[in-house]
């Protein structure tokens, strides 16, 4: 069997790529208009997409959710249109 070590290389960088992927911030509005469209009640403030790249993280690095927070916030210092939840709502969503 051979192996082709320079791709399979390049896909496991591709794999942490997904990981830290901030696509999600391209339809951020767009997927808030959508989920708030027919909800009854106090509206979404995070798109689904967010919250999935977030329980991404949680589980990728089991991290508790005051830490997820942390890193949430450290990465919405790089990236400023990132509006970081809090460990609750976090935990609820």
């Amino acid at each position: 069997m051979t192996r082709d070590w320079r791709e399979y290389n390049e896909e496991l960088v591709k794999r942490g790529e997904f990981y830290l992927s901030p696509d999600f911030l391209d339809s951020w509005d767009e997927e808030l208009e959508r989920m708030n469209g027919d909800k009854v009640g106090r509206p979404y403030e995070y798109p689904e997409s967010f919250i999935q790249f977030a329980a991404l993280w949680y589980e990728f690095f089991h991290l508790p959710y005051r830490q997820l927070e942390g890193a949430l916030r450290k990465l919405g210092e790089l990236l400023p249109e990132l509006k970081v939840a809090d460990y609750t709502r976090l935990y609820r969503r």
